[in-house]
């Protein structure tokens, strides 16, 4: 939890930075924010809070297959939730506090499993989510890497960092 704790997360597409582990603005608890298809980077504050540093390939698959695993470990454990969607559904939920993936089969070719339409809607949050550390909330995915990087993983638009090889992931 500490270590996760001093992590943030880059949205490969918009470059909007959120803390891996925040705490919620109503409920007062901890919650994992990780976008397990479209985050493009990581960064590890180190120290006094003032160095940070990207993660590397091995790191950031690693991370991921972590998160990966404590949510399949939630749908075993009784503290997740499957759901098929029948015409006309409405699902609710709470985007800070909820972890939640589309299943493998959202990701199949529509001549293999037809068309799927969603909507999706999303509602402003009661306060700003700033990521923790003085980061700033947007950076230039687009751009060089931050923090004199050599090996940190740095990846802008569409799509993020690929850490499973075996998934066939499109947005």
């Amino acid at each position: 939890q500490e270590y996760w704790s001093r992590l943030t997360s880059i949205n490969s597409s918009s470059g909007v930075l959120h803390p891996v582990v925040h705490t919620h603005p109503i409920t007062g608890r901890k919650s994992v924010w990780l976008h397990l298809g479209m985050t493009g980077a990581v960064i590890e504050t180190l120290g006094n809070g003032r160095v940070f540093r990207l993660l590397n390939a091995t790191q950031l698959k690693t991370l991921m297959q972590q998160y990966n695993k404590l949510m399949n470990d939630g749908l075993s454990n009784g503290y997740g939730l499957a759901y098929e969607y029948d015409p006309g559904d409405v699902v609710w939920i709470d985007n800070l506090a909820v972890a939640h993936r589309a299943a493998p089969e959202a990701h199949m070719a529509t001549w293999k499993q037809g068309l799927r339409i969603m909507h999706r809607v999303t509602v402003k949050a009661t306060c700003d989510f700033p990521p923790h550390f003085g980061l700033p909330q947007v950076m230039d995915v687009y751009g060089p890497k931050p923090f004199g990087s050599r090996d940190g993983v740095w990846k802008g638009g569409g799509l993020g960092f690929r850490w499973d090889d075996d998934i066939h992931m499109q947005n």
